[in-house]
């Protein structure tokens, strides 16, 4: 069973569970919980697979990028900067987010 980093926890899969669902569930992306267990395929899990989910940040939004988004112009948008954007959703280049990909944005309280 695999240990579950600071912010995260562990679940293990059940019958009928999709990434998706789960990611819904516990307000996180199918990309974060794909990038955290190394999972090429999102249809690659099976009943009683422990996986670890990414906890999002409490302050935080599922954004999910339209055309013409930009990370720099969804931070200024909620208060946050690219880089915590970055860190919040493993992103490997963040010039490569792709239209319909969701993204957990942590907000600025103001």
């Amino acid at each position: 069973m695999p240990t579950a980093p600071l912010g995260t926890f562990s679940y293990t899969i059940k019958t009928g569970d999709t990434l998706f669902a789960i990611a819904q569930r516990y307000n996180t992306t199918v990309s974060n919980i794909l990038a955290f267990n190394n999972i090429p395929n999102p249809d690659n899990i099976s009943p009683g697979q422990v996986i670890i989910i990414p906890q999002s940040p409490p302050e935080a939004i599922i954004y999910t990028v339209k055309a013409g988004d930009s990370l720099y112009a969804i931070a200024k948008k909620y208060g946050t900067q690219v880089d915590t954007i970055v860190k919040f959703n493993y992103l490997s280049n963040p010039n490569s987010i792709q239209v319909g990909q969701r993204l957990v944005v942590p907000v600025s309280l103001r």
